[in-house]
């Protein structure tokens, strides 16, 4: 009797080869990675942000969006100090970003809106019925009183809130004010020489008592405002709406403080200068006061600057500034820039050449 051999036939080879041969392809062949957009940015612009994340989303589904909230000068350290990449950087100052970013890891700037300082306060807040635009700093005074502020160090919150105290030393035509509230209460001292006034920030501000509650930003000390800790608090009117909880009232202060009108830049705001880390000369940054203007940049090495592009048609159109509207920001449109030649070129007809 014949021995029964096992056979394979040649079809059944074919098959086999085939399907190793897939198989080896396949797993030669990695998924491709999904590109990114990395987005670093303060508070008060986030609703505009997510409104125009929304349409880049749905228009461009192989992207996604990862965004990351800090304050101004934290996020381009971020960048400067700790080689992290970034494809888009917000701030609620554009004047800081040349003296932080510039020439090494930017070489423009966006100027996309403005906005105005204001004090918020609660119904719950000390003397709530009697504050006024008029006499807000004498109740900030009162000894039962106790305000907070951002801190000067972390960004434009503070330098800018302090700057709005100091304008008010010229308004109200009280020279002390600023000592009164400030000076008395923290380490934080200025000077006038010639009509001039300069604010040394050092890195301790060392709040001197419990009247004066001092926090990275502003959006921690709205919290604490309706759970009576503090009664009142400075900040932008965009960040008290967009991102202050339910509850939040704010006063409307005259433009020669608020930091709102352009027209007043040369003869008033820019006689405040202010100099954080004042006690550290490697780490000291002064900034002159201008209109409260918020900017961004795409760092030189923005590792997806084609999807920064895309994303920035959305956010400086209509989509954007719709939003910035919704929580009392005001659009720049066009939006302005330092240096046309060197934006991207898909972003030009959204710009013109600021100063």
């Amino acid at each position: 009797m014949r021995p029964y051999r096992f056979g394979i036939s040649a079809t059944s080879t074919f098959i086999v080869i085939t399907a190793l041969a897939c198989l080896t392809g396949c797993a030669s062949k990695p998924a491709p990675e999904q590109k990114t957009l990395v987005i670093y940015h303060h508070g008060s612009p986030s609703p505009a942000i997510q409104a125009a994340q929304k349409v880049f989303e749905a228009r461009y589904p192989d992207v996604k969006v990862l965004r990351e909230k800090d304050d101004a000068l934290a996020n381009m350290r971020k960048v400067t100090d700790l080689g992290k990449r970034a494809d888009l950087v917000y701030t609620d100052d554009y004047s800081i970003i040349p003296p932080v970013m510039f020439p090494k890891y930017a070489d423009f700037w966006i100027r996309y809106s403005h906005d105005e300082m204001t004090l918020a306060y609660a119904p719950n807040s000390k003397y709530a019925k009697e504050i006024t635009a008029d006499n807000w700093y004498k109740i900030l005074e009162r000894p039962d009183v106790k305000w907070g502020i951002a801190d000067p160090n972390a960004g434009p919150d503070g330098y800018f809130s302090l700057g709005q105290i100091m304008l008010s030393n010229i308004y109200y035509k009280d020279p002390g004010l600023f000592s009164r509230l400030v000076s008395a209460n923290t380490a934080i001292k200025a000077t006038e020489s010639g009509g001039q006034y300069v604010i040394d920030c050092p890195e301790n501000l060392n709040p001197k008592s419990s009247k004066v509650v001092i926090r990275p930003d502003p959006e921690a000390l709205y919290p604490m405002i309706l759970a009576g800790d503090i009664d009142y608090v400075f900040g932008y009117m965009g960040s008290v709406i967009g991102e202050g909880p339910a509850g939040i009232k704010t006063i409307a202060l005259p433009p020669q403080i608020n930091l709102s009108d352009l027209s007043l830049v040369a003869n008033t705001y820019n006689r405040v200068t202010v100099n954080m880390f004042s006690d550290k000369p490697d780490r000291r940054i002064s900034v002159r006061l201008g209109a409260k203007a918020n900017g961004l940049t795409i760092p030189l090495n923005a590792p997806n600057r084609e999807a920064a592009v895309n994303f920035l048609t959305i956010f400086l159109g209509e989509t954007g500034q719709d939003a910035l509207k919704g929580v009392h920001i005001t659009p720049i449109s066009p939006a302005e820039t330092n240096d046309l030649s060197k934006v991207p070129e898909k972003l030009r007809p959204l710009l013109k050449q600021g100063q």
